[in-house]
Parts: C-alpha cells; sequence; structure tokens
C-alpha cells in the first residue's frame, strides 16, 4: 500500500503530507482477465477491483487538491 508523503506541493507550496486515493490500473484488470481464463468466473476474479494493493494511487494536495503523483502498480 501507498503511505501518504511529505512534499511541498508545486501549486500552493504549502507543505504538506500528501493525500491518496486508489483507483483502478492496469494490474487489477489484468489479474481479473487472467483469474477468469483459469476458471475463477463465478465473482472471485472481480476480487482485484475491491483490493487496494491491485489499485494504482494517486497522490494529493489536502489544501488545494492539485494532483501530485500516480503510483501505478503495472
Amino acid at each position: 500500500l501507498c503511505k501518504p508523503t511529505s512534499t511541498i506541493c508545486p501549486s500552493c507550496r504549502q507543505h504538506i503530507t500528501t493525500q491518496v486515493t486508489y483507483r483502478l490500473g492496469k494490474l487489477s484488470y489484468l489479474l481479473c482477465t487472467s483469474l477468469c481464463m483459469v476458471g475463477c468466473c463465478f465473482g472471485c476474479c472481480f476480487v482485484p477491483f475491491f483490493v487496494r494493493i491491485f489499485k494504482d494511487a494517486d497522490h494529493y494536495c489536502p489544501y488545494c487538491h492539485f494532483h501530485i503523483y500516480r503510483y501505478k502498480r503495472l
């Protein structure tokens, strides 16, 4: 999991600790497709869509909501 990071926001120039949000990325879709191809079609293949460790992480400034960085799992 990605942890909030201390940095200086390039937009508002405040010293911040980033706010992390998670979004679906290539790894989530790849795992879902792989699980479906192996035979896990009865709902198990959707697990990567709900588990944070398989998602990409976006870091935002908590003050101005500027997008600082996206950590891509794949």
